[in-house]
């Protein structure tokens, strides 16, 4: 079993049923403020009635970590970018390309590079190799290549002004919070890629590729690295195991061959590491549950949570018990409460850049946006048959009162949609 299938924002196992039927709802003004009232969501305002525009592309507009430029992949490898300004989708024309070849499980695979500089978060570039491309590669159908200036906490390890991460999972495509098997320092002018962890004694998993639990980064991680180079790994755990723990590494502490001096932080539940102001916080394994920890300090947690960690939902730094709709803060350990609801189908959450707004999806026949505004006491619902489509999930704000959501058409082109709140 990889890492995907234990991903942290999953649909569900149980079959949940249609929530509490809807009422007006107010937010207290306290931390833990409640919702009074139900809330149906198969009895929702269309999609109609909150959509401002829309916007048809060849593929499904992927946001980067510029939250209003996006990206469009195609099967050749070519990538184009947008820039969302004055309620459209502008194309952004001053592409620059790189061709690189590099070496996965032993196999040079050629990816050619699609990348922006100057932007307001540094270079911003992506790659593609799949299948379908003219090529000799055999060991791998699909390599997706993401580029970046180099975080500081890399800088001693990598020793250029770039990393390059690659993720292997087609499933991943259009989702914005993308999980990455491996870490190269990048020289952009001789195109050269050195992985900077090690990959002594890395396993093979049974498609004879190199075991992609080894290290693993998220979008979301690497964003916000500045002080720590941690990543995660299963390398000591059982990945058959019903339940999947990982350890947290530094690029130095992992080139041990001892557990006790490779490992920074031991048996997560999550492989999803944040940072913010020189404090670094993920989830650590309990008897009864998980805990927030910030620091390491796993005897004085921000806040404990019982049951699976599998039957919760993470997005941007909150994550969410459904049982109970609360969103907690993984930064301070504050949690909002909203009216509890069984919802049908869970796919995901999305929080706005001021953490103020929370947009609940739903999937099934019928789909539903549930929209909370705690700041002005609001909540509303969206119900309609196509809202999202399950194999894009592409769902993010630009704004935070904008939000980007996009569906397939009849004749397969993507229709990315833009709601106001």
């Amino acid at each position: 079993m990889t890492k995907k299938n234990k991903k942290i924002i999953i649909i569900l196992s149980a079959v949940l049923a249609v929530c509490l039927i809807f009422t007006g709802l107010t937010f207290s003004k306290s931390v833990t403020g409640k919702l009074f009232g139900g809330m149906d969501t198969a009895g929702g305002d269309p999609l109609s009635t909150v959509v401002e525009s829309e916007f048809k592309s060849d593929y499904p507009l992927v946001q980067t970590q510029q939250e209003n430029v996006f990206y469009e992949t195609y099967p050749d490898g070519k990538i184009k970018y947008f820039k969302f300004a004055d309620d459209e989708f502008v194309e952004i024309t001053n592409v620059r390309t790189k061709k690189i070849t590099v070496t996965c499980s032993y196999q040079k695979v050629p990816i050619t590079l699609y990348y922006l500089e100057d932007t307001d978060v540094g270079t911003i570039g992506y790659g593609l190799f799949d299948s379908k491309q003219d090529t000799d590669v055999k060991t791998f159908s699909y390599i997706f290549a993401r580029i970046m200036d180099c975080p500081a906490s890399y800088r001693d390890s990598a020793r250029t002004n770039y990393i390059l991460l690659l993720d292997m999972d087609a499933e991943d495509s259009y989702k914005v919070n993308k999980t990455y098997s491996d870490i190269y320092s990048f020289d952009m002018s001789s195109g050269t890629a050195s992985l900077i962890v090690s990959s002594r004694d890395r396993t093979v998993q049974e498609d004879a590729t190199q075991n992609e639990n080894w290290t693993i980064f998220t979008d979301e991680s690497v964003n916000n690295m500045s002080k720590y180079d941690w990543f995660a790994s299963t390398r000591y755990h059982d990945t058959n195991a019903e339940k999947i723990l990982y350890d947290f590494m530094s690029v130095e502490s992992s080139r041990s061959v001892r557990k006790a001096s490779s490992t920074e932080f031991t048996n997560s539940p999550s492989y999803n590491i944040w940072e913010k102001d020189g404090s670094v916080y993920c989830f650590a394994d309990s008897d009864d549950g998980f805990n927030l920890v910030k620091d390491g300090k796993k005897d004085s947690p921000l806040k404990k949570f019982s049951g699976s960690f599998s039957d919760y939902a993470v997005g941007s730094h909150f994550i969410l018990d459904p049982s109970s709709m609360e969103f907690t803060d993984i930064y301070t350990g504050e949690t909002v409460s909203v009216k509890k609801a069984r919802l049908n189908s869970l796919s995901g959450f999305i929080a706005s850049p001021n953490g103020k707004n929370f947009i609940v999806f739903c999937g099934g026949d019928n789909q539903a946006m549930v929209i909370y505004k705690t700041e002005d006491n609001k909540a509303n619902i969206i119900s309609d048959s196509g809202i999202f489509d399950d194999g894009i999930c592409n769902y993010c704000f630009i704004s935070n009162s904008t939000v980007l959501v996009s569906d397939f058409a009849e004749d397969g082109t993507a229709i990315n949609r833009i709601v106001k709140i």
